[in-house]
């Protein structure tokens, strides 16, 4: 019952218009069973008694219930697919809104092809069942009604024979219903799997390519294919049952018994003939709309299975703007501290951070070192807060995060990444994506900081260019410079560069660093770095091991102490070595 009152507060809204709706199914229904009650005189008066007046009463009137009925339904079938619509679109936009408002950590859980299906496929079941299910569900319930007054009034107690069908069909249709409820589920779990397959084949296309695996990922889509087809083939056989079901019990028992009843009290005498084809009529039409109102209950089990997977969505406490504290982050004045933090990843058996406890300046830059997997991005994460401390506190100006509002806090803080994430728009829109309405003379001027604005005035459309999804269309080192633009309009005061030049080749590497220098000027700047020449220049160098930090200094202390850092310094020394003598050779050859 809540997953019905939860889309019964869907409806709520558009009340209006359905309560017309309703009004108009209720003439679609009055004008059927007229067509009914008009098999009396057409038989009795017309063929029997030859009554040309009758004839013209009546032609003239099946024209006009005709032309109403079909001009009510039209205009009543608009009205309930438009409401349908409408409310399909509000669930689908509050999804959508709600989404992007959950922690990320629910996004490393659910793979992006099953949150695509429960916006497309789930929504577009209700859609189905609020456009069509709903509308059948007035109009054939009172066809239903009028009808059965039609049969009763013109024969009571045939009429009490011909309605013995209706309980035992509609026992077995509420039954079947049930079970429905449950495999629609699993019909849309399957999509869902179909959905996320798609989305991994063509996000990774170049590597599916790169490795042939063409073949692999096909049988791999067919196989979950094939599980989707057996799935609703098995669906479709047990939904298909109830209407021929029906239609033997209904038409074929039931109207076969009448028939030989009625045609008895005819041939004797006790009944008319229009009489009783006036009741065989309504009868006869009687059955349609208990077959679609059959189909009704079966729509709206494989809905409530629909709207299971949504709700369970909506039902997540998102990660809101205002977050657990209601004030506004101030500017930042002095520092920003890491107090005993701690974190740990729900499906992880130990801690990814420990005791962590640092203290950052402002306008300081600090160099987070260490092998991958120590939690040096998880670190990084719980500035803006992706994730919350398990223990601990982290402070700016000695204001916990957690008491001021996420927005706020978030505006304060620009990130450039190993993975850049742009989007399929125009660069200009992708350098303004965290300022949206900034001037193009603004955007320009941090292109040209960004050392980026000659290679997009390169390009067919300049600014205007499309640079396709993910920034397909750009290399690696233009991917970085476009978004060191981006943090450099959105002036930040809190700069997060995490790995940003892992991926990038020497030439462009150099390049970009002379970027990140104007990005990092008069902002406290946190660098994560593989690559510890790049890092020198910190003002700080922290050396996190296991979740903990172990050293803290310069460049030239931290290489006196003779620790972690200066192992993995020693290691990379080597193995710059042993690259740009392997280059020699290759450049001698």
């Amino acid at each position: 019952m809540e997953h019905y009152r939860r889309l019964f507060i869907s409806v709520k809204p558009y009340f209006g218009i359905i309560s017309i709706a309703i009004l108009l199914s209720l003439f679609v229904s009055f004008l059927s069973a007229a067509q009914a009650w008009l098999a009396k005189p057409v038989i009795d008066d017309i063929f029997i008694k030859k009554d040309w007046e009758t004839l013209k009463i009546i032609t003239i009137a099946i024209v006009a219930i005709s032309f109403f009925k079909n001009l009510f339904g039209y205009i009543y079938t608009y009205m309930m697919r438009y409401v349908g619509a409408k409310v399909v679109a509000d669930l689908r936009e509050n999804l959508y809104n709600h989404l992007i408002l959950l922690p990320l950590g629910f996004f490393t859980k659910n793979p992006s092809g099953n949150l695509i299906s429960r916006m497309t496929n789930d929504v577009g079941v209700l859609q189905e069942v609020l456009a069509s299910s709903i509308k059948n569900f007035f109009v054939e319930g009172f066809t239903f009604v009028a009808l059965m007054g039609v049969a009763f009034y013109r024969k009571w107690d045939l009429a009490i024979l011909a309605m013995f069908a209706i309980p035992v069909t509609g026992f077995i249709v509420i039954k079947i219903g049930k079970i429905l409820r449950g495999i629609s589920r699993t019909v849309q779990d399957k999509m869902a799997d179909l959905t996320t397959t798609l989305s991994e084949t063509f996000t990774g296309i170049k590597m599916v390519k790169a490795f042939g695996m063409e073949d692999f990922e096909g049988k791999k889509f067919d196989e979950r294919n094939k599980k989707y087809l057996n799935i609703f083939m098995k669906v479709t056989k047990i939904s298909e049952i109830p209407s021929p079901l029906m239609e033997f019990i209904g038409v074929g028992l039931g109207v076969a018994f009448v028939v030989w009843y009625g045609g008895s009290q005819v041939i004797e005498g006790t009944t008319s003939a229009g009489t009783f084809f006036s009741f065989m009529t309504a009868v006869l039409m009687l059955y349609a709309p208990v077959r679609r109102l059959g189909h009704v209950n079966i729509q709206i089990q494989q809905a409530i299975g629909a709207s299971e997977r949504i709700f369970s969505i909506l039902d997540i406490k998102t990660e809101t703007y205002k977050g657990d504290g209601l004030k506004e982050l101030p500017d930042i004045k002095r520092d920003i501290e890491f107090k005993d933090v701690s974190f740990h990843y729900e499906d992880r058996k130990r801690n990814a951070l420990s005791g962590i406890n640092l203290k950052v300046s402002t306008g300081e830059i600090i160099a987070l070192i260490g092998v991958s997997g120590v939690g040096k991005t998880t670190l990084m994460n719980l500035i803006p807060r992706f994730y919350d401390t398990t223990d601990g506190a982290i402070l700016i100006d000695g204001i916990d995060i957690r008491e001021v509002t996420l927005k706020s806090l978030r505006e304060k803080i620009g990130i450039v990444s190993q993975e850049t994430i742009l989007f399929n728009d125009t660069v200009k829109n992708n350098i303004a994506y965290g300022k949206i309405g900034a001037g193009d003379r603004l955007i320009i001027e941090a292109a040209k900081a960004a050392y980026a604005h000659d290679f997009i005035m390169e390009m067919p459309l300049g600014y205007d260019t499309v640079i396709g999804e993910k920034g397909v269309r750009l290399s690696g080192g233009q991917k970085q410079r476009i978004a060191i633009a981006r943090a450099l309009l959105k002036n930040s005061p809190i700069l997060i560069l995490d790995e940003a030049t892992s991926s990038l080749d020497s030439a462009s590497e150099r390049m970009v660093q002379e970027a990140f220098n104007n990005l990092m000027k008069d902002r406290t700047t946190f660098v994560i770095a593989h690559r510890l020449s790049t890092i020198q220049r910190a003002d700080r160098i922290v050396v996190i091991d296991k979740g903990q930090v172990v050293e803290t200094g310069s460049h030239e202390e931290l290489m006196h102490k003779g620790g972690l850092y200066r192992r993995l310094y020693s290691i990379q020394f080597e193995e710059g070595r042993s690259r740009g003598l392997v280059s020699s050779l290759s450049d001698s050859i």
